[in-house]
């Protein structure tokens, strides 16, 4: 069962995926009593339902995770926006303007900063992807 599906465990989806892990199974085990000249057929197909079982695992995951880092990322725009707010809401005066250049200043760093750590992630992320694709990689060969 797919970790990200786990919270929704009772659901169709996870029925369903039950179901279908259940069937091959059972195909397996009984594949010796299917005529020899079904028997690779038979094969071949539970081979490619268990593939693609394995990518849509994957592709949940990683949806998942891409959810979950752009939420993160809402929320730190939310705080940082909410800082400037009430330093807008605090300017009264002139030296209060000088305060208040300062504080966006310092936001926009904290976001560019932020930023720049999130294209690094993403590049180290990429490139852990691209390894995995190559053919030396044992999961994939």
């Amino acid at each position: 069962m797919n970790k990200t599906l786990e919270s929704v465990r009772g659901s169709w989806i996870t029925r369903d995926s039950e179901v279908a892990e259940e069937c091959r199974n059972h195909l397996r085990q009984s594949i010796d009593k299917i005529p020899t000249e079904l028997r690779e057929s038979f094969q071949i197909v539970l081979d490619w339902a268990e593939t693609t079982e394995q990518w849509d695992d994957l592709i949940i995951d990683c949806t998942a995770k891409h959810l979950e880092e752009r939420f993160k990322e809402v929320q730190f725009v939310e705080t940082q926006i909410k800082g400037l707010i009430d330093a807008i809401r605090s300017t009264k005066d002139v030296e209060s303007i000088n305060a208040l250049r300062a504080v966006t200043r310092e936001t926009l760093e904290r976001m560019n900063e932020r930023k720049h750590l999130q294209e690094l992630k993403n590049l180290e992320d990429s490139m852990k992807f691209q390894a995995s694709l190559s053919p030396t990689n044992p999961k994939t060969a």
